[in-house]
C-alpha cells in the first residue's frame, strides 16, 4: 500500500465518523418509520456503499464533490426513517449544521496551533483523529438533543423555519469556508470567525430551545385546563345519570310489579330486557385511570348507542398514554367516529376498541364491520375518499397526527372487518 493510499483511507475515518453522527441524530429525532424496520442497518449500508465510492473515484476532502456526496447522504437516508417530511428536512439541517461547524471548528483550531494550511490537516493523523473523534462525540450530544427535542417540539412549521434560518446562513458561509479552506492559511480572524460562528448558533439554539420550553408549557397549561374541565363535566354527567337512574328505578319496579301480579310473565321479561339495555347505554362505567379519555369513550359508547351499534372495549391502564389533550381527542375520536358510522350501514353492527401495553408502546385498534371489503393502496385509503362509507377524512386528521408524534399505524380490510392499529411509544411524546 502507497503512502498516498494510506493518507486517503486515514481520511475517510472522518467520513465515517460523521456519517456515524448522522446515524444517530437520524434515529434519535425521527426514530424508525414504517417502510424499515432496521433504518440504521440500512443508513450503515448506504454509508459504505458512499465509502466506497469516494475511495474509487477518489473524490477526496473539503472540495465541492465531498459536499456533494455528504449533502445526498444526508437527504437519502432521513427517507430510511420515521417522522413527517418536515421533521426529515429539520434533521437534514441539524446534521448538516453539526457536522460543519465541528469540522471546521476542529480544522482552523488544529492549523492555527500546529502551523499547518488546513489542505494538509487530513494528511495529520492526530487532526484526522480529532476530528472524526469530535465529530462522534458532538454527534452523540446532539442525538440526545435531538431526542429531546423530537419529543417536545411544539413549534409551528413557519415558527421552525424563521428560527433555523440564521443557522441556515451559517451552514453556507461554514460551505464556503470548506471549500476554500485549501487556499487561505489559518490566522486568528479566520479561528475567531469559525469558533464564532460556533458559539453563536449554540446561543441562538439556545434560544430557540426556550422558546419553545414556553411553547409547551403554555400547551401543558391548556391541557390541563381541557382536563379539569372534563373531569367537571364528566362527574356531572354522572351525577345526573345517576339522579335519572333513581327516580326511575321504582317506576320500573312499580311496572314489574304489576306485570308479575297479573301474570305476564313474557311481558315482564320483555320489559325487563328493555330496560336492561337503557340502563347499560347510561351507565357504562369506564375506568382506564384516564379521566379525559373515560368521559369520551363514554361519549361515544352512548352515540354508538343511539345508533344501534353495539360498542365493545378490552382496555388496559392508559393512564401514562402519552398524548396530549388535543392529539387523544382527535385520534381517539375520529377512530371511533368513523367506526361507528361505517358499522351502522353494516351487519352486525359492531365495532372493537382494543389497548394493550408493553415495555416499548401501546398498541391500540380499533376493529369495525363495513358493508363491503374497502380498497386500500399501499396499505393506505385512497386519496379521494368520497365512495367509503364512514371512513375517510377523518383518517387525514389521525394520520397527521401520528406522523407528529412518530407512531407507527397499520389500516387492513378482509372479510368485512376494517382494522387500524397503531402503536404509540410509551415515551412522552
Amino acid at each position: 500500500m502507497t503512502k498516498e493510499m494510506l493518507w486517503l483511507l486515514m481520511g475517510h475515518l472522518v467520513c465515517i465518523g460523521q456519517w456515524a453522527a448522522f446515524i444517530m441524530v437520524d434515529h434519535a429525532f425521527l426514530g424508525r418509520g414504517r417502510r424499515f424496520r432496521f433504518p440504521c442497518l440500512w443508513a450503515a449500508l448506504l454509508a459504505a456503499v458512499f465509502l466506497a465510492a469516494s475511495i474509487r473515484h477518489d473524490i477526496g476532502f473539503f472540495n465541492i464533490g465531498s459536499v456533494i456526496l455528504n449533502v445526498i447522504y444526508l437527504l437519502v437516508t432521513v427517507l430510511f426513517f420515521g417522522g413527517s417530511w418536515n421533521q426529515k428536512l429539520s434533521a437534514c439541517l441539524v446534521n448538516g449544521i453539526m457536522c460543519l461547524l465541528t469540522e471546521n471548528t476542529v480544522i482552523y483550531l488544529y492549523t492555527y496551533l500546529e502551523a499547518v494550511p488546513p489542505a494538509q490537516v487530513i494528511r495529520q493523523p492526530l487532526g484526522v483523529l480529532l476530528m472524526a473523534a469530535a465529530m462522534l462525540i458532538v454527534g452523540g450530544i446532539t442525538a440526545q438533543m435531538a431526542k429531546h427535542w423530537g419529543q417536545k417540539q411544539a413549534l409551528e412549521p413557519l415558527q421552525l423555519v424563521v428560527a433555523m434560518f440564521f443557522p441556515g446562513v451559517v451552514v453556507v458561509l461554514n460551505m464556503l469556508l470548506m471549500v476554500s479552506g485549501g487556499r487561505f492559511d489559518a490566522t486568528q480572524f479566520s479561528v475567531l470567525f469559525t469558533v464564532g460562528l460556533t458559539v453563536a448558533v449554540l446561543v441562538h439554539l439556545l434560544f430557540v430551545q426556550m422558546l419553545n420550553e414556553q411553547v409547551v408549557q403554555k400547551k401543558d397549561s391548556q391541557y390541563r385546563a381541557t382536563l379539569e374541565q372534563e373531569r367537571a363535566e364528566a362527574l356531572m354527567e354522572s351525577y345526573t345519570t345517576q339522579r335519572r337512574l333513581t327516580h326511575e328505578f321504582t317506576n320500573h319496579i312499580a311496572a314489574l310489579d304489576a306485570l308479575l301480579r297479573q301474570g305476564d310473565l313474557t311481558g315482564a321479561q320483555e320489559y325487563l330486557s328493555s330496560v336492561s339495555k337503557v340502563v347499560a347505554a347510561g351507565t357504562t362505567i369506564l375506568d382506564t385511570h384516564n379521566p379525559l379519555l373515560d368521559s369520551l369513550l363514554s361519549r361515544k359508547y352512548e352515540e354508538a348507542a343511539q345508533q344501534g351499534v353495539e360498542l365493545y372495549f378490552d382496555l388496559c391502564d392508559l393512564k401514562d398514554l402519552p398524548f396530549c389533550g388535543t392529539d387523544l381527542v382527535i385520534v381517539i375520536s375520529n377512530l371511533l367516529d368513523n367506526a361507528i358510522r361505517a358499522a351502522a350501514q353494516a351487519k352486525p353492527p359492531e365495532v372493537y376498541l382494543r389497548a394493550r401495553r408493553n415495555e416499548e408502546e401501546y398498541l391500540i385498534s380499533v376493529r369495525n364491520r363495513v358493508q363491503k371489503d374497502l380498497e386500500l393502496v399501499d396499505g393506505e385509503l385512497p386519496r379521494s375518499t368520497k365512495a367509503e362509507p364512514g371512513h375517510g377524512m377523518g383518517l387525514v386528521n389521525v394520520r397527521e397526527v401520528l406522523d407528529r408524534c412518530r407512531c407507527e399505524y397499520t389500516l387492513s380490510c378482509r372479510d368485512r372487518w376494517f382494522r387500524f392499529t397503531c402503536a404509540v411509544p410509551t415515551r412522552k411524546l
